[in-house]
């Protein structure tokens, strides 16, 4: 697996959501114009959006955490109170093996449940998005720092059509061109990121999340 020399560690800490957290706390909040975790976390939707995927992830783990509310309580609060030091740019960092790793098998088990999966095709939207924008929502320039894509990889980047991340090599044997959820969703989110910015779709995908999950919106 490719790593990073840079990359923010999170296995020493004790919060087994805090890694998920991390990944899928680093591109919107990026895009967005944060470039802190603390920054980002203050950020009410940003934030919102980080608890309902956390909610995602701990009714997919096997088996289920007794406590799933706690440990999304403590990652959000050690998000909240230690996270000024992490710069978001760090955690954007080999994104291709930490959400193929993280959310692709969410993604597919959701999808063999018949579930939502907006909340997590948002997410590689943004990816997506973040790979190829080369500006946030504010104008600013970043630079991609992506060991796991290889040059192929990018060539289909470039070249590809609106779907082409799903085909890079990180993504292509989830098959996921195959699921008419994904495609629509992944399609729109795209659009909508680059037409009316991070927030919008993002408002967009959370009250999806909380028309199935009601019990999640506070």
């Amino acid at each position: 697996m490719f790593t990073t020399t840079q990359e923010v560690s999170t296995e020493s800490l004790s919060f087994p959501n805090l890694k998920a957290a991390h990944s899928v706390l680093a591109y919107p909040a990026f895009l967005a114009g944060y470039r802190t975790v603390h920054e980002a976390i203050e950020d009410n939707f940003v934030s919102a959006y980080v608890r309902a995927f956390l909610t995602i992830v701990a009714k997919s783990k096997v088996p289920v955490s007794p406590n799933p509310e706690d440990d999304i309580n403590s990652s959000m609060v050690h998000l909240a109170n230690s996270g000024e030091s992490i710069p978001l740019d760090q955690l954007c960092q080999d994104g291709a093996s930490k959400l193929s790793s993280l959310v692709i098998p969410i993604l597919l088990d959701r999808l063999e449940q018949g579930k939502d999966v907006s909340s997590l095709t948002f997410l590689l939207a943004a990816y997506g998005h973040y790979l190829q924008a080369g500006v946030d929502d504010k104008g600013q320039e970043y630079t991609v720092v992506e060991p796991q894509l290889n040059q192929r990889d990018w060539s289909i980047l470039t070249q590809g059509d609106a779907l082409s991340l799903l085909d890079v090599s990180a993504f292509a044997s989830a098959q996921l061109r195959s699921f008419p959820q994904v495609v629509a969703h992944y399609k729109s989110y795209r659009h909508q990121l680059a037409c009316y910015g991070l927030l919008f779709s993002l408002k967009q995908t959370l009250c999806a999340f909380w028309e199935e999950e009601p019990e999640s919106h506070r």
